[in-house]
């Protein structure tokens, strides 16, 4: 992989990254494509000197944070993503997903940022409630800029373990992707608990 990295021109490279990380977390298409690994790969050409790292690092944020603005605006406007997902889950159920994210949508936007797949899916539902375009920029933006420094730094650091720290930096979010998974479903039971005892 290392050996693959080192043969791309600079600017290739970064049109190469902003154009993923724009798809992974703008378009549908985007939960199969790798945001993390891509910025990772940002961050070791920068560290053997192919792109600065103040650009890696700006290139990367800009993408994602772009990415995640289109997907806000596409959730507003288009209900391809609610189709797709009212007829995997069904009309009830994704109506109590709705209704669960809008009262913890400022928050749930924060983390997304960190997690592969809701990065992309969070922003178009988010789109969906009732969360303005400014507080979901508020919210999104300046995790994106965190999240984007942090993955070039460890891989401009990473040197010859790139792969190890690429293999971390995927498995880390899924302890902290269970435990929020989790703590919704805890909430669903509890607020459905709460219903059935007040319908009595």
């Amino acid at each position: 992989m290392t050996d693959l990295l080192a043969g791309i021109p600079g600017p290739l490279a970064l049109a190469v990254a902003v154009a993923l990380l724009f798809a992974e977390s703008g378009l549908l298409i985007g939960v199969f494509l790798p945001g993390s690994a891509t910025v990772l790969a940002l961050g070791w050409l920068a560290g053997h000197g192919v792109v600065e790292v103040w650009v890696a690092a700006i290139s990367a944020f800009g993408a994602t944070a772009s990415g995640c603005q289109h997907g806000y605006f596409r959730g507003r406007r288009d209900g391809l993503l609610r189709r797709q997902l009212v007829k995997r889950f069904g009309e009830q159920r994704f109506a109590r997903a709705e209704s669960a994210l809008d009262g913890r949508v400022k928050s749930t936007v924060a983390a997304s940022q960190c997690f592969a797949v809701v990065r992309t899916l969070v922003p178009r539902l988010a789109g969906r409630t009732s969360m303005t375009h400014l507080r979901f920029t508020v919210c999104n933006v300046p995790v994106a800029a965190a999240w984007a420094t942090t993955l070039v730094l460890l891989g401009v650091w990473s040197g010859a373990a790139y792969e190890k720290v690429e293999a971390a930096a995927g498995l880390l979010g899924l302890p902290l992707l269970g435990i929020a998974a989790l703590i919704v479903l805890a909430v669903w039971w509890l607020r459905r608990r709460k219903q059935l005892h007040q319908a009595r």
